[in-house]
């Protein structure tokens, strides 16, 4: 049981370091990222900052807690390049939801560094 949660959670936090910073030391189980090529969408949170770069596309933005809080929840004009600054707390995980205004939605997972 207790390998399966460790499995499990070193998975979460590499697919969230992969958004962060690919330059991290590789976890020790062997696990590959999975990118979705249909997401036209990259994130990237640094210095109290999140950067989205994207499509000219409006939606709605929300960022969750690990726990499901809402932290923000915000209408975007224009995704091709949004620059939000946020500071959230570091080292935690947060969700990341894009809805555009045609009813895709994508998600993200990013850790706070």
């Amino acid at each position: 049981m207790k390998k399966k949660f460790l499995t499990f959670c070193c998975t979460l936090f590499s697919l969230a370091f992969h958004q962060v910073s690919p330059h991290l030391p590789p976890c020790p189980f062997n696990i590959q990222a999975i990118s979705n090529q249909n997401d036209p969408f990259h994130i990237l949170y640094q210095d109290n900052t999140l950067l989205i770069q994207g499509t000219l596309v409006s939606g709605n933005l929300k960022i969750y807690s690990i726990i499901g809080n809402i932290i923000v929840d915000m209408n975007i004009q224009d995704f091709s390049k949004v620059v939000i600054p946020i500071p959230l707390e570091r080292e935690n995980l947060y969700i990341i939801r894009i809805e555009t205004t045609d009813h895709k939605i994508f998600t993200h997972k990013i850790v706070a560094y």
